[in-house]
């Protein structure tokens, strides 16, 4: 799973899969432990400090003029209040990470730096929608009788969660520039939910984004992303190409086909689940880069139905899982997905019709008891589909 301008590094696996930001002495650069052998995305300085972070790992994104770094900070290219430029988020301004080629997180630990009377709204979302917002003080901007204290003396810690949502860091006196680890707060959050963005955005005072710089580039302190693990990798050959789950009343399997290019076929990884409750099905590879033009075919299964004749059953899927599209009807395909492939062992995506990413090729029903059916859908497609 590497992408361009990514590294392998050699290390052996231990414990939670994780991504880490370090912005030190020794380098600027994204880390995905990716199960023991680790995936880097270098964050390279630019003359004017504006940097340009955009996956295969993460993305780091601002308003005004974008992100900024300086001097193992990053912050806001426009600089806060004080005219430091690139290092800061002040009042005015948001920076967000992205993760992007990673797991969805579960958890985050961040460096931060403060300065003045701090209140700073930090945000988390997934796929655009808010999951939990929290929110860190320190100095004048702690309210008493208000949070949850952190440590009182360095390095200081502290945790909001969703259940306590704010958090009080170096609540002694107000957060001043450039004291190495006193004017740091390194805060765990800990959502209701899992998470793929988090937004900071200072009510009042100015925060850094930061990743052991000032703690002596020691790696404890790097800002941490802790991960969903993937269900595992999906190649085209017989002994990698197929992912399976039956729970419940869900049943999916999911067969990678050769891809639709004809190039070479580089493993993907991919989570695979179902929600037994909510009556769904999620499958979403996800692409390496350079992007692998991956084609399915699978076979689904849903909660029987009350026998009766005529009956009525249909397959809906949202296109882009957990995306900002909604559910809709998944059509027929206009033919046979495997008479003409692409190429060779993969299928011909002329017959998925225009707007859609996933077809239907066959249906049948069958007798599941003594009063009820089921039906089982035989699809083809090319995205990451969540099906009921």
């Amino acid at each position: 799973m590497l992408g361009i301008g990514a590294t392998a590094l050699s290390a052996a696996g231990t414990g939670d899969e994780t991504l880490r930001l370090h912005l030190g002495s020794d380098g600027t650069r994204f880390v995905y432990s990716n199960d023991g052998d680790p995936i880097t995305q270098t964050i390279a300085a630019q003359k004017n400090c504006r940097i340009t972070v955009n996956g295969p790992l993460a993305a780091i994104d601002g308003s005004d003029q974008g992100p900024g770094m300086k001097d193992g900070s990053i912050g806001i290219k426009t600089g806060g209040s004080t005219g430091v430029p690139c290092s800061r988020v002040d009042a005015t301004e948001e920076l967000t990470v992205s993760l992007e080629g990673v797991p969805d997180a579960v958890f985050a630990s961040l460096d931060l730096e403060f300065k003045g009377s701090v209140q700073v709204d930090v945000i988390v979302s997934k796929a655009g929608t808010e999951v939990d917002t929290f929110q860190v003080r320190a100095g004048g901007g702690i309210v008493p009788g208000e949070g949850v204290d952190g440590s009182a003396t360095a390095p200081y810690t502290a945790t909001a969660t969703s259940a306590e949502p704010i958090a009080n860091c170096r609540n002694a006196s107000d957060a001043g520039p450039d004291a190495g680890p006193l004017d740091n707060c390194y805060l765990t959050i800990e959502p209701s939910a899992s998470f793929d963005a988090v937004t900071f955005r200072p009510l009042s005072g100015e925060v850094s984004l930061e990743g052991s710089s000032d703690f002596g580039d020691d790696p404890a302190f790097d800002t941490i992303f802790t991960l969903e693990g993937f269900t595992g990798e999906l190649g085209c050959t017989p002994e990698n190409s197929t992912a399976t789950i039956d729970q419940g009343t869900v049943y999916g399997t999911f067969t990678r086909l050769e891809n639709t290019d004809g190039s070479d076929c580089v493993l993907k990884p991919y989570t695979l689940t179902a929600d037994v409750g909510a009556g769904t099905l999620s499958f979403v590879p996800v692409d390496v880069d350079p992007p692998q033009p991956a084609a399915y075919s699978g076979t689904v299964k849903f909660a029987p139905q009350n026998s009766s004749n005529p009956f009525t059953s249909h397959l809906e899927y949202d296109q882009d899982d957990d995306g900002p599209l909604d559910f809709v009807y998944m059509p027929w395909c206009t033919g046979d997905p495997f008479a003409t492939p692409d190429s060779p062992g993969s299928i011909d995506t002329s017959v998925i019709p225009s707007g859609h990413t996933w077809c239907i090729v066959s249906e049948g029903t069958t007798i599941y008891s003594a009063t009820q059916t089921r039906t089982a859908w035989d699809v083809v497609g090319i995205g990451d589909p969540l099906m009921r």
